[in-house]
């Protein structure tokens, strides 16, 4: 019998039974360290041809959600789903990377590994959320070194929320109640995942938030004082599916009028106002598709920072993606998937309403090599003459451009085409059907598929950013109101433009920079 189905059937058993099959640990791929040990990861560098350049990605094997983000004492922590074989069918442990940018990462070892609690249940770590035990509300801080403190669904059967705490700066962990739950299995869902925890600090309490009910999207909310023992404080249902996030947002940057916002793997999200026990909707409908999903196909299972320096609210994505055309396996790289680029959420006012923006972190300056700056181009051939000479597969491009008529005007960067101007349909703010200028990408992963992005013009302008790395896109517009990512392969290192009519093409700006690797100094 192979792992892929021995490690299948198993874990059928135990979701869908809450049987558990006794093995000794050498026999169970759950809990065979051989698996699972970091140490022969170093025999793999960073210096693979399609190896991403300035994302993320692990020294091997799969990655999935981004897990457990928490900033503290000068250290960004980025704990990840990761399976010790490249196609994602072993046991998930909790990966974890740490950066003093959330630029320049550097994988550690797995933080917490699957386990057999102390009655007896096993199960392998499925997605959370991590906090600085700020107040020691847990009792085990040692010195000045706060505790972080890690929730984590464990896949025992019915799936039950546990948790662990670091003393040490979350390098290792050890288990809180022996590895039993501190939020037991609800009895509505067996697949009750990813709890959501943070500091309220209206009400003085620790917050956890879970998806609890499959079919009705239930997520259930509690609180607590001691990290340990929680109460149920409310429930609300709005279509949220797993990867649950939280957290809240100033409206147009007034930090005296802030916003809750709710979110799922998927990036449907809602806005409204959180008392510390019931959330509360602002909005009839949850906000999906066109109409408020904004982070589109390869984006999914986002998460926030926890105690975030500076206040502001900072994201990372898997970039999910391993169909037919899977360019992980076509190439034979050591790793599979990777983490979108860190990205800072707002919420602004627009003519639909509230709405989510994302933009790439500022620190993505310090990775420019070259910049070039050009301005009041008034024709394609002059833009792509002006950017001939620049060559790289690395690239920040932002570019303001004004339309006009019906031309497709086309950014081809590194022989990957971005087109503009085709008229397509989106629902409007209430669910009506309209027509609006798209930008269109065909995604790598998928084939034949084409990425629209919705594209309207402000005061006559549209502002696209391009975010190229080796294997992947991620695209920006108008300032971050509408966003998508995807996989890809650059074929060239040029940069060019075309309209479909005629030549005529005013640019307003257009800026390309030239990045640097993160991976510089850590090649095999």
């Amino acid at each position: 019998m192979t792992l892929k189905l021995y490690v299948k059937i198993l874990l059928t058993l135990t979701i869908t039974s809450g049987a558990f099959l006794e093995l000794k640990a050498e026999d169970d791929p759950r809990f065979n360290k051989k698996h699972m040990t970091f140490e022969s990861y170093k025999d793999v560098g960073y210096d693979q041809k399609y190896r991403p350049q300035f994302h993320f990605t692990s020294r091997k094997n799969w990655l999935n959600d981004p897990n457990g983000l928490v900033y503290y004492d000068g250290e960004w922590h980025m704990y990840f789903q990761h399976v010790s074989i490249k196609n994602g069918d072993g046991p998930k442990s909790w990966g974890h990377a740490v950066s003093k940018d959330m630029l320049h990462w550097e994988q550690l070892p797995h933080a917490i590994l699957p386990y057999k609690s102390g009655s007896g249940k096993g199960g392998v770590i499925w997605s959370g959320s991590a906090v600085v035990d700020h107040n020691n509300s847990l009792g085990k801080q040692v010195g000045d070194t706060k505790t972080l403190v890690a929730y984590f669904t464990l896949t025992a059967g019915p799936m039950e929320q546990c948790a662990a705490y670091s003393t040490d700066k979350g390098r290792t962990y050890t288990l809180i109640n022996d590895g039993d739950p501190v939020v037991p299995n609800q009895g509505i869902w067996k697949g009750e995942r990813d709890p959501k925890v943070f500091w309220h600090e209206a009400t003085k309490k620790w917050i956890m938030a879970v998806i609890v009910a499959g079919p009705d999207k239930l997520v259930r909310i509690w609180n607590s004082d001691d990290m340990v023992n929680w109460t149920k404080t409310g429930d609300f249902s709005r279509n949220f599916v797993e990867c649950f996030d939280m957290y809240e947002l100033p409206l147009d940057g007034n930090k005296n009028n802030t916003k809750w916002v709710c979110n799922d793997a998927a990036f449907y999200y809602q806005i409204g106002d959180f008392d510390g026990s019931v959330f509360k909707s602002d909005n009839k409908m949850l906000l999906g598709d066109w109409g408020g999903r904004r982070f589109f196909k390869a984006f999914y299972a986002s998460q926030t920072f926890n105690n975030s320096p500076d206040g502001r609210v900072y994201q990372i994505a898997w970039l999910k993606g391993a169909g037919k055309n899977n360019p992980f396996k076509k190439h034979e790289l050591p790793f599979t998937q990777q983490m979108s680029f860190p990205c800072e959420l707002t919420l602004k006012s627009t003519a639909e309403g509230e709405r989510m923006y994302r933009w790439p972190i500022d620190g993505i300056k310090k990775l420019y090599k070259k910049s070039h700056t050009f301005e009041n181009l008034t024709t394609a051939s002059k833009a792509s003459a002006a950017v001939s000479g620049i060559k790289g597969d690395l690239v920040d491009m932002i570019v303001e451009f004004e339309p006009s008529g019906d031309d497709l005007v086309t950014f081809n960067i590194c022989g990957l085409d971005v087109v503009y101007g085709n008229s397509t349909m989106f629902p409007d703010k209430n669910g009506k059907m309209v027509k609006v200028k798209s930008i269109e990408f065909r995604d790598i992963d998928r084939g034949t598929d084409l990425i629209k992005i919705p594209a309207p013009s402000v005061d006559g302008k549209v502002s696209l950013r391009i975010l190229l790395d080796r294997l992947s896109i991620e695209m920006f517009v108008n300032e971050g109101a509408y966003v998508a990512a995807s996989y890809c392969l650059p074929t060239s290192d040029k940069i060019s433009f075309k309209v479909s009519k005629g030549d005529d093409l005013k640019i307003n700006s257009l800026v390309v920079n030239e990045l640097n690797s993160i991976w510089k100094g850590t090649e095999k």
